[in-house]
């Protein structure tokens, strides 16, 4: 006898006329989201491990003396002890930062060959990585290594203002014996800061 409980024609292989899906097309559409998937993953991580390089690394020691006697001696002075590779002035931001009696801070941004009043670009540089020539001193021009010397002094006063601001050597409120001036060194391809320190002004 014939059996009409089950008419339903049945395919050769999976059981159904007609698939929803081929398998080709499954595993073309699966190999490309892998595909995208491992690009986007692949240009984010590089990304991440760009921004993660690490900053040159810089050391140094500094002085200030306002000698209110006899102010054509007043003086800034930066020596870089030791780098762990020459570091381009013009990659480089110098900012100090002080305060007066009054409690007040008073902030300076050095950017490179920034042109001061004089024509020039301070602290001029002296010594290794500094090449003879018109403006090979002005800061932006040299490059940092080790026993290299960065200077203001007050025989040019516009020097030591474009350093320390206009304010450093008023009385009262000017930097005083004993004020502390916080120097700090900001590497702008990274953004990081890669020196910072501390340092008390002589009278």
């Amino acid at each position: 006898m014939y059996d009409q409980s089950n008419t339903r024609k049945k395919g050769p292989v999976h059981g159904w006329k007609e698939p929803a899906v081929s398998p080709v097309v499954g595993i073309m559409l699966m190999l490309t989201v892998t595909l995208i998937l491992a690009a986007i993953i692949s240009g984010f991580t590089g990304g991440i491990a760009k921004s993660q390089q690490k900053p040159p690394q810089l050391l140094f020691e500094a002085s200030m003396v306002n000698d209110t006697a006899t102010p054509a001696n007043s003086f800034l002075e930066i020596r870089v002890i030791s780098v762990s590779e020459g570091i381009h002035t013009s990659d480089l931001k110098l900012q100090t930062e002080w305060k007066n009696q009054s409690k007040q801070t008073n902030r300076c941004v050095i950017i490179p060959n920034f042109v001061n009043a004089d024509g020039k670009t301070y602290p001029l540089g002296y010594g290794p990585g500094v090449q003879s020539g018109d403006g090979s001193s002005n800061f932006g021009n040299y490059t940092l290594l080790a026993g290299t010397r960065m200077n203001v002094n007050n025989s040019v006063t516009t020097s030591m203002d474009a350093v320390l601001t206009q304010y450093w050597d008023q009385s009262p409120g000017g930097i005083t014996d004993g004020t502390p001036i916080r120097i700090q060194f900001v590497h702008v391809p990274s953004g990081s800061i890669i020196a910072d320190k501390e340092i008390t002004a002589e009278t």
